[in-house]
This record gives structure tokens, C-alpha cells and sequence, in this order.
């Protein structure tokens, strides 16, 4: 190969890396747009063909009586929209944990802090993909990066219909 076109090469080669980076970092400002997640979560819990799951307290547990949620999503779209109410204040490391079980097993999907009203939301468009989902999990607890619910047991939804049939709802005395 002769100089000049070794040198094209090298050119031609920074140059696709360059409007890959570029193209990446245009991505990224997307990805992590919080306006754009804000607009499409509204569309979500406004849509009429959402689909929404009501998440009720753990049975049991007075401290928790005036807590509870929604999972909306619609069909055939990945963005899921979970929406808290009437959860206490926490503090430190303390957080609400949202914990999503599908045919895969369980998911930490993430970790809110209610605002002063005691409301929460949190915004997925990652796995487990909205129609997979047959339970969910809140509890009151510190992260820990486990993906098995654990903490204090505050909403719990599960529908025996969209679960796998040897699957049955996850049992906060054992932990499973």
C-alpha cells in the first residue's frame, strides 16, 4: 500500500469513528432526557388503552394501610409507568425499592423517594417488558443491588392468570 492511501485510510477510519462517538453521544442525550421520559409517561397514564395493574398495602401491615400504586403500560410498547401514593417519608439510605417478577425471575427495576405529598413514579423502558410482568414488589429498604425483593413489605400485586403455572406469589416470610 502506498503512503496516500494509507493516509486515506487513517482519515477515513478517524473519520467513521468520529460520527460514531458523535452518533453515540446523540443517543445518550436521548436515552437520558428526563423531559422527553416526563412526556412519554404522561401519554402512558393518559392513554385509554392502558393497561393498568392496581398495586394494593401488604395485607397485614397498619403502617402501610394508606399506601398504593398503578403499573400502566400500553400494548405493545416497552415503557412502563409505576406510580406511588400515600408512602411515609424516608430517610438516610432508605428507599422505596420496586421490585418486578416475569417468566425470567426477578428484577430490581429501581428505587424511589416519595416527595412531601408521599407520592412516587418511576419510569422503565428496560426489562422485564410490560406484558411479562405477573408481580410486583415495593418495599421499604436499603438498595443492596439484590434482585429478590427485600425490606420492609409495603405494595404487592400478583395475577395467578399471567403467571407461569408452578409460579405462585412471592413469600415475604421465606424470602421466596
Amino acid at each position: 500500500m502506498s503512503q496516500p492511501t494509507r493516509r486515506g485510510a487513517r482519515l477515513a477510519l478517524i473519520l467513521l469513528l468520529a460520527l460514531a462517538v458523535g452518533w453515540l453521544g446523540l443517543r445518550a442525550v436521548r436515552a437520558f432526557d428526563q423531559d422527553r421520559h416526563a412526556a412519554e409517561a404522561a401519554a402512558v397514564v393518559a392513554a385509554p388503552d392502558a393497561v393498568v395493574h392496581r398495586l394494593p398495602p401488604v395485607p397485614g401491615r397498619p403502617q402501610v394501610a394508606a399506601a398504593g400504586g398503578e403499573l400502566r403500560f400500553r400494548p405493545g410498547e416497552w415503557f412502563t409507568v409505576l406510580r406511588l401514593h400515600g408512602l411515609a417519608p424516608v430517610g438516610g439510605r432508605e428507599r422505596y425499592l420496586v421490585f418486578m417478577r416475569n417468566y425470567w425471575g426477578w428484577v430490581l427495576a429501581g428505587a424511589v423517594h416519595p416527595d412531601a405529598a408521599g407520592d412516587a413514579e418511576l419510569r422503565s423502558a428496560t426489562e422485564p417488558k410490560p406484558p411479562t410482568i405477573y408481580e410486583v414488589v415495593v418495599t421499604r429498604g436499603i438498595d443492596d443491588a439484590t434482585s429478590v425483593p427485600h425490606g420492609e413489605p409495603v405494595l404487592h400485586w400478583y395475577d395467578p392468570g399471567l403467571a407461569p403455572p408452578k409460579a405462585g406469589p412471592f413469600d415475604f416470610v421465606r424470602g421466596v
